[in-house]
């Protein structure tokens, strides 16, 4: 989150959260050790520092990927145009939900790119690895791969990846930005920016194309579902105060919610929990709306600011940073950031607060099953947490 000026010292004492009391995971396991990864808390320096995470691909499945350099160039095969060989690799590992214990390994050839992994239906999974699409099964064969195409005249290019709730729609966004959208500090827009977004909808298994459309401005949030996105209006590269329905021919409808118009300081991000349910998050508040736009749950706390969620099932993962102050600012003003502090776990039927994790270092990595399993990769390790029955 960018680093705002805060006027009061008092404001960003009373915004320290209390001190959270350990809770016990149900096991830890060293990432050098028998899964052979680096520790996650890497400075990123450059962009395959963070080509990193964790998710599940079944109840009792965990995978870990991390984009890792290598010396064995020679074993890595020919250069794409924009990745996949050269001298890094995307390290697989999966890990038994149970215990810890290693069940698979794979390593694919990359680039110091874009790299990460999403699961799709039945414990399959797609790798974007640079350039490269590859589709796998549950029992972790390859069953086809997809070449991205990239525009190398286009100095900010970047492609999103993100699977439907049933894992049967892959989602694919090509964004070519050549002007970003621009505020004042009184938050008036100067202009929309300019971008052109190709959207190309997959199915998650074979790759091949079902729909496409053309976007000219990029989206503030979305979230995909089987057969439309959850979006902001398609109409600005920022938020407007809107949500709707952009169905896969481009046509977007708004829905009666109220969402938080964009400023400088504040950015928002949405995921599908189910084919009812999005979360939308950013800022000092996650809201939890239908389809239709009615607020199902929200949490509000002007003290945090939420980086991330995660979904499955009934219960909802956010990581809550807080405020701290930083050393002055040149101009001699004070400056406050943010800094991970615990990772909660919301139980959605009841509207409730299960769990909360501290956060040890300052990158946290994590996922939630729906059977209420918390995965946490923070530095070092991966721990196992469950929430209480």
């Amino acid at each position: 989150m960018p680093y705002q000026r805060i006027g009061l010292l008092a404001l960003l004492l009373w915004a320290t959260p209390a001190v959270i009391l350990a809770q016990a995971p149900r096991w830890q396991v060293s990432l050098s050790g028998n899964p052979g990864l680096n520790s996650f808390d890497r400075q990123a320096g450059a962009a395959w520092l963070s080509q990193q995470g964790v998710l599940f691909l079944t109840s009792d499945k965990v995978l870990l990927y991390q984009a890792n350099r290598t010396r064995k160039f020679a074993q890595l095969g020919p250069r794409r145009t924009g990745g996949g060989a050269g001298n890094f690799l995307l390290n697989l590992r999966v890990l038994s939900v149970q215990d810890g214990t290693l069940l698979h390994s794979l390593d694919v050839p990359t680039s110091g790119g874009e790299s990460q992994v999403v699961a799709t239906k039945g414990g399959g999974f797609v790798v974007q690895a640079g350039s490269s699409l590859t589709s796998y099964s549950a029992d972790f064969a390859k069953v086809t791969e997809r070449e991205l195409d990239l525009d190398t005249s286009v100095r900010m290019e970047h492609w999103q990846m993100r699977v439907s709730p049933s894992g049967e729609r892959l989602v694919l966004m090509h964004e070519r930005v050549f002007m970003m959208p621009e505020f004042l500090a009184d938050q008036t827009v100067i202009h929309d920016g300019r971008a052109r977004v190709d959207v190309h909808v997959l199915d998650a298994t074979t790759l091949q194309t079902e729909k496409s459309f053309v976007l000219e401005h990029t989206l503030a949030f979305w979230a995909p579902q089987d057969d439309h996105l959850i979006s902001s209006n398609p109409a600005h590269s920022y938020s407007d105060g809107q949500m709707g329905v952009l169905d896969f021919n481009g046509n977007w409808s708004a829905v009666k919610a109220e969402v938080p118009k964009q400023s400088n300081a504040c950015r928002l991000g949405m995921i599908a929990i189910d084919s009812q349910r999005v979360a939308l998050y950013g800022c000092d508040s996650v809201t939890v709306f239908s389809a239709g736009g009615e607020r199902l749950f929200t949490h509000h706390d002007l003290r945090l600011a939420f980086a991330a969620v995660r979904a499955a099932g009934a219960y909802l993962a956010v990581q809550c940073d807080h405020y701290r102050m930083e050393a002055s600012s040149p101009s001699g003003g004070l400056l406050a950031g943010t800094r991970a502090d615990r990772i909660e776990v919301y139980d959605l039927e009841n509207a409730a607060r299960r769990m909360a994790v501290p956060i040890r270092s300052g990158r946290v990595y994590f996922a939630i099953s729906a059977q209420g399993e918390l995965a946490v990769v923070d530095g070092p390790s991966l721990r196992m947490f469950q929430v209480a029955k």
